[in-house]
């Protein structure tokens, strides 16, 4: 079995670590790699975004399989240029890619298909996105550019001042380049954030466990907005009837759609939730795999990825495909990242890797390696630190731990990745250990009484 992987950051490794674990036969091709995925796979030095090199690549390799784990390919049209040559890939179309690739155009599908959503307004003239926000807005509100921003084009904005510089900031100045040609105004939705992938053949799903991101730079979900400090899974408001709830409300009526339109979705289907008050909503959909989440659930799969993978890419129903199966415990992933992340991150940085624990995998997601073998920074995220342990507290002490031991100039990371999770299993501690207090006190009481009654 030979695959060809694409892409060259911590996702592409964490996806070629899985398939390399999951069968020591499959010989892994990457384009272009890293130095973390060098260790794992051939790297043949083609960027993700070189089309025809990669298409060259694909049918001189004889491949079985591309797994393509960017977003920027799928937007533009690599799988149907891959199909068209009968070369068996994993992802969507280009027009199925638009999912994520135009968030105006998915928010219309979802409303009108009645996709439990926050109502949102597209705008392309910033006064008039200004004047949306004052008349049937107000604040807090989210102001988002439309395209692919690498993670970074979602603003969510406290006051009317600030909603009305980030719109001047995406559709005037131009921040987010043609990703804000045009800009959506959401309304502003309370609870807490889930993102839950399923791998998907258009019509039928595999999902996955679900995973909590990190966007904000600063421990506490402070600083300003990043493409993802950390993750950790699993969630334990994620319960098999939630994703059952989203399954039924969210992914099949979002398949539904899209076959409805002419483009049918294949591949990994990810939905970023918010879990409110009135259930779960859509805040976004990717079209790919997530980065950091996939380097926290994919160490956590004890089943298999290939198998439903080269089913989708070969055309095969998943209905035949056994349900995805997980380790006890827990993951956490800290992102180590680079002084200046996420607007002006500095590179160029020599890395000492320390020697980890075997539990502990570290993801390059920004790494290269120099003429003299030197491996050096060469982007804004550099590492993602996993750590699969039998307690969420422990994976998490673990992760953050290593985090801290990995060394190069003006390293950053969060030291709360899976905070709210921590305060969560505290609550539930301390409701536990109450109980357990209350039960010993009402024992004793009966106790009591019955002694008196026996003298």
């Amino acid at each position: 079995m030979k695959i060809l992987l694409i892409g060259g950051g911590g996702r592409e490794h964490a996806l070629a670590d899985a398939l390399s674990r999951e069968n020591t036969r499959v010989e892994l091709i990457a384009a272009p790699g890293n130095p973390g995925i060098a260790d794992l796979a051939r790297i043949i030095p083609v960027n993700a975004s070189d089309d025809v090199a990669l298409m060259a690549v694909a049918e001189q390799e004889a491949v079985n399989l591309v797994v393509i784990g960017p977003e920027a390919p799928l937007a533009a049209g690599l799988v149907d240029q891959m199909r068209l040559r009968g070369i068996p890939v994993f992802g969507p179309t280009m027009g199925a890619a638009t999912i994520e690739t135009s968030k105006a155009d998915t928010k219309a599908m979802m409303m009108a298909a009645g996709i439990p959503t926050a109502h949102a307004e597209t705008h392309r003239n910033a006064k008039d996105a200004r004047d949306a926000v004052k008349a049937r807005f107000g604040a807090p509100v989210v102001i988002k550019a439309s395209g692919l921003a690498a993670g970074k084009g979602v603003i969510v904005c406290h006051t009317i001042d600030e909603a009305y510089a980030a719109i001047d900031r995406i559709l005037d100045d131009k921040a987010f380049g043609d990703a804000g040609n045009e800009c959506l105004v959401e309304s502003f939705m309370t609870g807490e954030e889930l993102s839950l992938f399923a791998i998907t053949d258009g019509t039928d799903i595999l999902p996955m466990i679900g995973a909590q991101d990190h966007k904000r730079l600063l421990d506490g979900d402070e600083g300003p907005n990043t493409g993802g400090m950390g993750a950790y899974t699993p969630v334990s408001l994620s319960t098999p009837a939630l994703i059952d709830d989203v399954t039924e409300r969210i992914f099949l009526p979002t398949l539904h759609a899209l076959r409805k339109r002419g483009t049918p979705f294949t591949g990994l289907l990810y939905a970023g939730l918010m879990l409110t008050p009135e259930g779960p909503k859509v805040v976004e959909f990717n079209c790919r795999f997530g980065d950091p989440e996939t380097q926290a659930i994919l160490p956590m799969l004890t089943g298999s990825l290939l198998e439903p993978m080269l089913a989708v890419a070969r055309g095969a129903r998943l209905k035949h495909q056994s349900a995805l199966t997980w380790r006890a415990g827990a993951s956490v992933t800290t992102v180590v990242a680079s002084e200046g992340y996420p607007d002006a991150p500095r590179t160029g940085a020599g890395i000492e890797l320390p020697s980890l624990s075997d539990d502990i995998r570290v993801y390059h997601a920004g790494t290269t390696r120099d003429a003299d073998g030197v491996l050096r920074t060469s982007g804004g995220r550099v590492f993602g630190v996993t750590a699969v342990a039998d307690t969420f507290a422990e994976a998490q002490r673990r992760s953050r731990d290593a985090a801290a031991r990995i060394g190069f100039d003006g390293a950053i990371h969060r030291r709360d990745i899976g905070w709210r999770e921590a305060e969560r299993r505290a609550a539930e501690m301390a409701t536990v250990h109450a109980a357990a207090i209350h039960d010993a006190a009402v024992r004793a009481e009966i106790d009591a009484g019955t002694d008196a009654r026996a003298s």
